[in-house]
């Protein structure tokens, strides 16, 4: 009933923090279910006006003594009980604030200054569970007022019930969409907790309602890649692109993006857009050639390696990139000009020492081949295409004992290297060595990769070499259907078919071998003397 009396002082009073109360509602007095606080005591009404007069001069003991005196006349009165918390809260009592308090909210339970207030004292005594019960009543019976939402996801968020918080925030924004700041928080301890996903869809409720904002797009963009969403980064930068315009940065990222994710036909797309706006640009010079090389489109991807080897002759991409479109092309000996001047200066670029090897390996200069490989595998000591290239160049110049040790410590490494089974298994099984255990090697190389050409070849080449004809005859058929372009395995099946006494056979496929190789002396030796 005095509730209009005093709103105006209740607005003004300040709250401190102290520590939790000691009394609960269990503790306090019936009430008096015949009494309506409709009724108003003029003694009770008195002592409470001069108790708020002392209460807005600072005078809280004598306010005290007054707000007591109206309880004496009017005890199961909520305002009083409300009016004296506040007192003995500027008093440093707090147990008897919350007494009182307390007794307020029981006497009318829809009081919401009352619940207000004691929550409040609640946060500031850290008892923060007592103040989200409050709160949370609150809440339902306003479920309108964001205010009390808000504050339920700072409780949460100090208790680190981070996923509660989250919650709360997302709601805030729900009920006030102005509130963007809510949802920030969410998105803050979401990544905090690394949720990421769940940040993912935070921010991007901010894009939705603020599209312009490039803030929160960048933002968008860079947490849907850590998530390795690309397509939804791709979609954020492009709206990035339309409000600030295309620049170089920015499409040199959506680019790169859908080459990650195998869009080579979009990536070129859009690398040609960077090229338009910077023909100097080098990841576009870069991404232009190598997807074009990709693509089988050589000469382009040669024209954009040249452009960068031009413009930019200390970025190694661009010898690199040149380098593959000529091996494609089969022109090692163009790769050796153009790489052998660079060698020296980019000493450290392991691709650059590796396609020096391998263009001398394909040169038959092997002394060269091993200087670089051996440089290559300075760089980078695990590489394997290195070990296996340089196993091939000892075998091939009867430095066995090294080849070897290549071979073995490669298949220490990884048991299902095929291709170090494999060419472990031909080199013994040439050299007329441990057949057994070629055969072995050479079994579960196939076992690993039943459908290569060269592993059926091998293997069949060993049955051959230990007698087992049959056996030979039906892993070289098989090698041959699958491949019919490897002059070696032809003539394997030309050996295997004259063991059988299949001789005509034999001269067709020793005569294909020979298109194929024809300089080959073997060969026509074998031909000869059919």
């Amino acid at each position: 009933m005095y509730q209009n009396l005093i709103l105006l002082i209740l607005i003004l009073l300040g709250l401190s923090c102290h520590s939790g109360s000691k009394v609960s509602p269990s503790d306090l007095p019936p009430i008096d279910q015949g009494k309506e606080e409709t009724t108003v005591n003029p003694e009770a009404l008195q002592h409470f006006m001069d108790g708020q007069l002392y209460m807005s001069q600072g005078n809280y003991p004598m306010a005290v003594t007054e707000f007591q005196e109206a309880l004496r006349f009017d005890p199961d009165v909520s305002t009083i009980h409300i009016s004296l918390g506040e007192c003995f809260w500027a008093l440093e009592k707090p147990d008897r604030a919350v007494f009182h308090l307390e007794r307020a909210i029981y006497l009318n339970p829809d009081d919401t200054e009352a619940r207000n207030i004691l929550a409040h004292q609640f946060i500031n005594r850290q008892m923060f569970d007592r103040a989200k019960e409050q709160y949370k009543i609150l809440a339902e019976s306003d479920p309108e007022n964001v205010e009390n939402i808000i504050v339920l996801a700072e409780l949460a968020k100090l208790q680190h019930q981070f996923e509660e918080a989250i919650h709360y925030y997302q709601k805030a924004f729900d009920l006030d969409p102005h509130r963007i700041e809510s949802l920030k928080k969410a998105a803050e301890i979401a990544l905090k907790i690394k949720r990421f996903d769940l940040a993912q869809f935070i921010i991007k409720r901010m894009t939705l309602e603020d599209k312009s904002n490039i803030q929160y797009l960048e933002n968008y963009a860079d947490i849907a890649i850590t998530n390795g969403d690309k397509k939804e980064g791709i979609k954020a930068l492009k709206q990035i692109a339309d409000l600030e315009g295309p620049s170089a940065d920015v499409l040199n990222q959506i680019g790169l993006w859908y080459y990650e994710i195998n869009h080579p036909d979009s990536a070129l797309k859009v690398f040609r857009q960077v090229y338009e706006l910077d023909s100097l640009n080098i990841l576009a010079l870069h991404f232009l050639s190598q997807i074009n090389r990709e693509e089988e489109h050589i000469e382009k991807a040669q024209y954009f390696a040249d452009q960068m080897i031009y413009f930019h002759p200390g970025e190694p991409r661009g010898y690199i990139n040149a380098s593959l479109a000529l091996l494609i092309q089969n022109n090692h000996e163009r790769v050796i000009q153009i790489l052998s001047k660079q060698a020296d200066i980019f000493l450290k670029e392991f691709t650059i020492q590796y396609l020096l090897g391998l263009s001398y390996n394909l040169d038959n200069n092997y002394e060269m081949a091993e200087q670089f490989f051996k440089h290559a595998l300075a760089i980078n000591p695990k590489s394997r295409n290195v070990l296996h290239s340089l196993a091939i160049i000892y075998d091939k110049t009867i430095q066995w004992s090294q080849s070897d040790s290549i071979y073995n410590e490669l298949i220490h490494l990884d048991s299902t290297d095929a291709q170090a089974l494999n060419n472990y298994s031909y080199s013994l099984v040439e050299r007329g060595e441990k057949l057994d255990i070629a055969l072995a090697m050479s079994k579960k190389a196939i076992s690993l990769s039943p459908k290569s050409s060269a592993y059926l070849d091998t293997y069949g080449w060993i049955h051959f070499k230990i007698g087992n004809i049959d056996s030979a005859l039906a892993y070289i058929r098989k090698s041959v259907e699958i491949e019919d372009t490897n002059a070696v395995v032809l003539e394997h099946f030309g050996d295997v078919l004259i063991k059988n006494a299949e001789i005509e056979e034999a001269i067709r496929y020793f005569r294909k071998a020979l298109e194929i190789d024809p300089n080959n002396a073997v060969l026509r030796k074998k031909l000869s003397e059919l």
